[in-house]
C-alpha cells in the first residue's frame, strides 16, 4: 500500500479555519481599522474609515496615497485584492521581483521588496499562529488516515500549521510526515515562503548577479532542510505509489516540488479530493496538466465521476457516511494487493 497523501490549505479550511490568503489579507485591514495594530507598515484612517471607502478609494484611483501606506508590498496586495476580491501574494511578489532593476516601479532593488516581504511574512505567521488555536477533527478525517497509514506511506504537508499532527497523531503511527513548506513553531524547519521559479526563470534572476534575488525563490529555501531529500527518496526508492490529492488546487506556487511528483515513473494513480462541486475538480484537474506538460502521465488522473468531495467541518452525517463509504473499500484493496504483492516477492526469494 504506497500512498503519497498530499494535503493543502484546503484540508485547514474544511475543518473551518481561516487560513487562505483572502482571509489574512482582510485580517490586515480589519485589525487595522479596529486598532492600528499594524502601524509600521501602513496606516488607515486618514480620510479612510472603513473598508468600503477603502475599496472606493482604490476604485477611483486615489490608492496611492502615500500618508496611508509605508509598506509598498503590502499596499499593492491590498490594491489588488480590493480590485479582485482575490489575491496571491507569492505570485505577486515574484512580479515585483521582476521590476526592481528598470526604474518602472516602487522598488529599486531586491534587498528592499525582501525586507517589506519579510514584515508581512512575521504578520502570517502570527496570524495562522491564532487560527490553529481553535479546530477540532473530524471523524471523516480520522478514517481515512487510519486507513492510509502505514510504514510505506508519506503524507506530504504543504500547510504551515499543526492541524494534521494535532488533531491525528492517533492514526499516524508508522506514515512519515514532511512538513515541505515548515512549520510555525520549528526554528529547524522554517516557513517556505516565496516563489516557485522554474528553471528558466531561475537562470535569468541569477544571471542579474546579486543574490537577494534568490532570497525568497523556493529552490534555495528547500535546501535548507532535507525535506526534498526525503521526498525524493521516497519517489525514487518506491514503486506503484497512489497519490491522494486532499485539499490542494495543484497551483503553479507549489510547481516545483509537484512537478517532481505528477511526472514521476513510480507513480500509479492520481486521486483528487475536490471540494463541493465538479468545478473545483476543473480548476485542480486543468492546473495539474498544466504541471505536467505531459499528456502520457495525465492519463493516471482518476476521473470526477470516480472521485469524491472532501469532508468539510459542518457536514451531515449523510455526507461523512458516503466519504467513508466511498475510501474505505479502495484503501483496504490497496493494502491487500500489498499483502498479496509482499506474499509473492518472499517466496520468489
Amino acid at each position: 500500500m504506497n500512498n503519497l497523501l498530499i494535503i493543502g490549505n484546503g484540508f485547514d479550511l474544511a475543518h473551518g479555519l481561516k487560513t487562505s490568503y483572502n482571509h489574512f489579507i482582510e485580517y490586515l485591514i480589519e485589525e487595522q481599522f479596529k486598532s492600528n495594530k499594524f502601524e509600521s507598515a501602513f496606516i488607515l484612517g486618514v480620510g479612510i474609515e472603513n473598508i468600503q471607502e477603502l475599496r472606493n478609494e482604490i476604485m477611483y484611483g486615489n490608492y496611492f496615497i502615500k500618508e496611508n501606506f509605508k509598506n509598498i508590498f503590502i499596499r499593492d496586495l491590498i490594491w489588488e485584492f480590493s480590485l479582485k476580491y482575490w489575491c496571491d501574494i507569492e505570485n505577486k511578489y515574484f512580479e515585483l521581483l521582476n521590476t526592481t532593476d528598470n526604474g518602472t516601479y516602487f522598488f529599486k532593488d531586491p534587498k528592499t521588496l525582501n525586507s517589506e516581504f519579510e514584515i508581512l511574512k512575521d504578520y502570517l505567521v502570527e496570524y495562522l499562529k491564532e487560527q490553529e488555536k481553535n479546530v477540532k477533527a473530524l471523524e471523516s478525517y480520522k478514517k481515512m488516515i487510519a486507513l492510509v497509514d502505514s510504514k510505506e506511506t508519506i503524507i506530504l504537508n504543504f500547510n504551515y500549521t499543526d492541524t494534521l499532527k494535532k488533531l491525528y497523531s492517533n492514526e499516524i503511527k508508522e506514515s512519515q510526515v514532511i512538513h515541505i513548506h515548515g512549520e510555525l513553531s520549528n526554528p529547524k524547519n522554517p516557513i517556505i515562503f516565496g516563489y516557485a521559479a522554474n528553471d528558466e526563470e531561475s537562470r535569468e534572476l541569477i544571471d542579474k548577479g546579486n543574490n537577494e534575488y534568490m532570497r525568497n525563490i523556493k529552490k534555495h529555501l528547500y535546501k535548507r532542510t532535507e525535506n526534498e531529500k526525503l521526498l525524493t527518496n521516497y519517489l525514487y526508492g518506491t514503486e506503484s505509489i497512489n497519490v491522494t490529492i486532499l485539499g490542494h488546487s495543484c497551483g503553479l506556487s507549489d510547481k516545483l516540488i509537484l512537478n517532481q511528483i505528477l511526472n514521476h515513473k513510480n507513480i500509479k494513480s492520481i486521486n483528487v479530493f475536490y471540494f463541493e462541486e465538479y468545478e473545483h475538480y476543473f480548476q485542480t484537474q486543468v492546473n495539474i496538466d498544466r504541471i505536467m506538460n505531459r499528456d502520457e502521465h495525465f492519463t493516471k488522473l482518476v476521473d470526477f465521476n470516480s472521485s469524491h468531495r472532501m469532508p468539510q467541518f459542518n457536514d451531515k452525517k449523510k455526507q461523512q457516511k458516503a466519504f467513508i463509504d466511498y475510501i474505505t473499500p479502495i484503501f483496504e484493496e490497496r493494502k491487500r494487493n500489498k499483502e498479496r504483492y509482499d506474499s509473492r516477492s518472499k517466496n520468489i526469494m
